[in-house]
């Protein structure tokens, strides 16, 4: 798998022309997807579909599978947009970051039910990690403190590999996200991590291997 997070433009335009390079750029090295941080939070909905569609036509010609992100900032910052997207494009296929949408609507989701049925149904990839009301990454998902929050992710995917599996898909790909400082919290005035990242994402591999069944 490779990201497609570099594209930029000081406008629409040349934003359309960097992310059409970068998407090609992407392809090397033969990745079975493409995760795209694509367009801007800012853009208008028919610019941010402009993209989509140039991921579609890329898709096809290339055979292989762009997912856009769910991620702040991008065309999918908030479910509620996001439903605006998926009416617009039924084939649009996305990589399942969900907790910038909890961080976002400062929610788990109870009141979007619709864009989260939309989600389980459009993942091809998940970034598995825990977000919170306030943040996207809980400090330490092992902690009994945060059992709710990982209670809620790992039940929205166990839903999405469930799908997977009842269509027949060979493959859905997981990444084990929890990112370095400043994603993960520091002690004040020390600057020292409140966890282990290295430990942390081996937590989270286990976990998804054993509740999947993976080898």
């Amino acid at each position: 798998m490779t990201h497609q997070h570099q594209a930029h433009g000081r406008d629409f335009e040349d934003f359309k022309a960097s992310f059409y390079h970068y998407l090609e750029f992407s392809m090397q090295g033969g990745p079975v997807l493409i995760n795209s941080h694509t367009g801007r939070d800012y853009f208008t909905l028919e610019q941010n579909l402009a993209l989509i569609d140039i991921a579609a036509e890329f898709s096809e010609r290339n055979g292989i599978v762009v997912a856009h992100e769910t991620h702040r900032g991008r065309v999918g910052f908030h479910p509620g947009v996001m439903q605006d997207y998926f009416d617009a494009r039924p084939e649009l296929v996305i990589t399942a970051d969900l907790s910038h949408w909890v961080c976002v609507s400062e929610s788990f989701l109870e009141n979007f039910q619709e864009p989260l049925e939309q989600a389980v149904a459009r993942a091809r990839h998940i970034h598995a990690r825990v977000g919170f009301e306030e943040g996207p990454q809980v400090p330490d998902p092992r902690a009994p403190e945060w059992k709710h929050a990982l209670d809620h992710f790992t039940g929205w995917w166990d839903r999405m590999v469930e799908r997977r599996r009842q269509e027949g898909a060979k493959l859905l790909t997981f990444t084990t996200e929890f990112g370095p400082v400043p994603y993960l919290p520091t002690i004040p005035f020390k600057n020292e991590p409140v966890a282990d990242q290295f430990e942390i994402n081996v937590f989270m591999k286990d976990l998804l291997r054993q509740r999947y069944g993976l080898a």
